[in-house]
């Protein structure tokens, strides 16, 4: 039965909402990929970043949504026109702006139509410097204004901040602050209160995002334009405003709006960050929090570059040598992750929980190596358990939450370690890692939010363990769980680049559920649960920097369903569809077709007999030719036998002869006869 009726049978519709097929019919595994060409003529056819109260380490955040842009956002503003004069008969005007400049926005090469479809979600925003009677703060002089305004009184606040002050109708007056010579901020102070909406109209500014300015406990004193580097003072206990202060633009304004936004728009929050780092390049926490989005979104070299510059302008900062660490490990970098994670363990005085994740990235790491490691992993894993434990129990916040992150992968991951390994006693050691893990995420003393997190994180866990092994883990009741938590979510995640973050983990968890049910000799209903897991990899891949092993495992799971299509269903145009997502995907990643250049080639030529027969003969004969070139490579590693050409060879000859060409077909055809003589046997 497919997964989707497993759950809920009315749900099957979600197939065609997806785009993939909705028929409900059975589809066997085909066990041969290869499908010989017939030799007589062919039919037509992604938590905001918090800062530990406990010590100096900031914790990694548990989800950040998937967010950021494809590249770095410029935002120029133009050169300021000079404001209009206030009426002194008139109530609080509009203040002078220039002409808002859009962002230069930029796609990443690759995959160019769904970036470019990405970018447009980011929003413009309309930096505009606000100016009072032709005064710019950080721009107009002490002599200029003065020329402007005539004289105006010294004046000294309560906080010892002094500056020179007018009378200007209908204000009550009008102070301004210097820095040097320059004029640093204009308090304007009303003459009565006004509420904050009819005096953002007034202003028009109503339709900018702001960003609450609060007191110590908590109660709203002032409400931030950041574009315009307004700031409207409320009068205490009330919703009206006392006072316009202007002020130039401030990276700390745009970076606490975005703040506030990470876990509703994460656009927003990365136009904000971006904009912040315009004004101010050595802004350090902007950095921090666009390189926690863009790895929660995939965006692995741009988190990099953002590593690497955080790093620069803080060369004592364990959290972005973590996220470094991290990055590294996920892209298979594990020679350069090690050094980094080294360099940490070096240090005399490393907080516990960075000592914690530090041994549960170099578990992952040794589960990474092109030949794992899995007793290494199994005990980094128990090390960063240790060194957990005490920080999860007894404590709530931050700290509790990143600390039962890290325990629930360093348990995950030893099951994993275990399932791949060559343990004894698998059937009987693995359920118990994954109830432990499963009681971290019951006993969870954290925010629904970040449980759901967790719960995720448990699926897409036992999934993978599941897909390590055919003993120990029925995975049919886990994905059952995370398509009921996919559809729980479905109407409280607005944020789009949260849903994909969101579809992505699901598709990997459906993934690993497929490889666990071809593990197990299941399969049942491939087709439909293939297509399944596709839509959602592809929803979440918008905008992913997929690693080489994404490259190849999605590209294989798009084989399979345009084999199962041709194959058990004779349906190639059906079948073209998908291989032609197949091709980009492995020709995207240049050193894929070097892994296992055999049974890449073979895949090449099963998939030219449905181009042909859907008469795409040119796309027919360069993919046949592609197969033949990686198989010969195979051939010459002495990875696959000379025998296994006949086939590619005698497509070959089959397609040039329809074509007209006897020359090559000839060719083709005598090379297929000595290949199948060859008689090679591999040991």
């Amino acid at each position: 039965m497919p997964w989707l009726q497993r759950l809920r049978p009315d749900r099957i519709g979600l197939l065609s909402r997806f785009g993939g097929d909705d028929d409900n019919g059975r589809a066997q595994q085909p066990a041969e990929v290869r499908q010989p060409l017939p030799r007589q003529p062919l039919p037509e056819s992604r938590r905001p970043l918090t800062n530990s109260d406990d010590d100096e380490y900031a914790p990694q955040p548990a989800q950040v949504a998937d967010r950021v842009a494809a590249e770095a956002t410029a935002v120029e503003p133009e050169s300021e026109v000079p404001a209009a004069d206030v009426s002194t008969a008139a109530p609080p005007v509009p203040l002078a702006t220039s002409e808002p400049v859009p962002n230069a926005e930029s796609a990443k090469a690759g995959r160019v139509a769904e970036r470019q479809a990405a970018v447009e979600e980011m929003p413009t925003l309309a930096i505009d410097a606000a100016s009072f009677r032709g005064a710019l703060p950080g721009t107009t002089t002490r002599q200029g204004l003065e020329a402007d305004w005539g004289p105006g009184e010294s004046y000294q606040d309560d906080d010892g901040t002094t500056g020179m002050a007018w009378s200007i109708e209908p204000f009550e007056r009008v102070e301004v602050s210097f820095t040097g010579d320059v004029v640093r901020s204009i308090r304007i102070r009303l003459s009565e209160p006004v509420a904050v909406a009819d005096l953002a109209e007034q202003l028009e500014i109503s339709d900018l995002r702001t960003v609450a300015v609060l007191d110590e406990q908590g109660a709203a004193i002032g409400e931030i334009y950041p574009e315009r580097g307004v700031i409207l003072t409320l009068k205490a206990g009330t919703n009206a405003a006392n006072a316009i202060m202007i002020e130039p633009l401030d990276p700390d304004a745009f970076v606490l709006r975005a703040e506030g936004e990470i876990g509703s728009c994460a656009a927003n929050a990365v136009a904000d960050l971006l904009y912040a780092i315009e004004i101010d390049p050595g802004h350090l926490r902007a950095h921090r929090l666009l390189l926690a989005l863009h790895t929660e979104d995939g965006q692995w070299q741009t988190a990099l570059r953002l590593a690497e510059a955080a790093g620069t302008l803080d060369s004592e900062d364990v959290w972005t040598l973590v996220k470094q660490a991290s990055i590294l490990v996920t892209l298979e970098r594990t020679a350069e992750a090690r050094d980094v994670l080294e360099t940490l363990q070096a240090r005399a005085q490393l907080p516990p929980l960075a000592a914690a994740q530090v041994q549960r990235l170099l578990g992952r790491a040794a589960l990474a190596d092109a030949e794992p490691d899995y007793q290494a992993a199994v005990e980094h894993f128990a090390e960063a358990i240790r060194r957990s434990v005490p920080l999860a129990a007894g404590k709530t916040g931050p700290m509790h939450a990143v600390a039962t992150e890290v325990l629930l992968d360093a348990h995950l991951g030893t099951a994993l370690a275990i399932a791949r390994g060559t343990w004894q006693q698998k059937p009987r050691v693995i359920p118990k890692w994954i109830a432990r893990s499963e009681a971290l995420v019951t006993d969870f003393r954290g925010t629904p939010d970040e449980k759901t997190v967790l719960e995720l994180q448990l699926c897409r866990g036992v999934l993978a363990a599941a897909a390590g092994t055919a003993e120990a883990i029925d995975p049919v009741p886990w994905v059952k769980r995370v398509l009921e938590y996919r559809e729980s979510i479905d109407g409280s995640i607005v944020d789009p680049w949260r849903r994909r973050q969101i579809d992505w983990q699901v598709g990997l968890a459906l993934g690993d559920a497929l490889a666990a049910a071809q593990k197990r000799g299941d399969a049942e209903d491939m087709l439909d649960n293939a297509t399944l897991t596709a839509a959602y990899l592809e929803r979440g891949a918008k905008r992913r920097d997929l690693t080489p092993s994404e490259h190849r495992d999605m590209g294989e799971l798009m084989f399979r369903i345009g084999i199962l299509y041709s194959l058990q269903k004779g349906d190639h145009a059906t079948a073209v569809t998908w291989f032609d997502r197949v091709v980009p995907l492995w020709e995207e990643e240049s050193g894929l077709a070097g892994s296992d250049p055999g049974r890449m080639g073979e895949s090449y030529v099963s998939m030219a007999i449905s181009y042909w027969q859907v008469d795409r003969r040119d796309d027919a004969l360069a993919l046949s030719r592609r197969g033949v070139e990686l198989m010969v490579a195979a051939v010459d590693a002495k990875t696959l036998e000379e025998r296994s050409l006949a086939v590619a060879y005698g497509n070959l000859a089959t397609m040039y002869a329809e074509q007209g060409d006897d020359r090559q077909a000839r060719t083709y055809a005598e090379m297929a006869t000595r290949a199948e003589a060859s008689g090679t046997t591999l040991r």
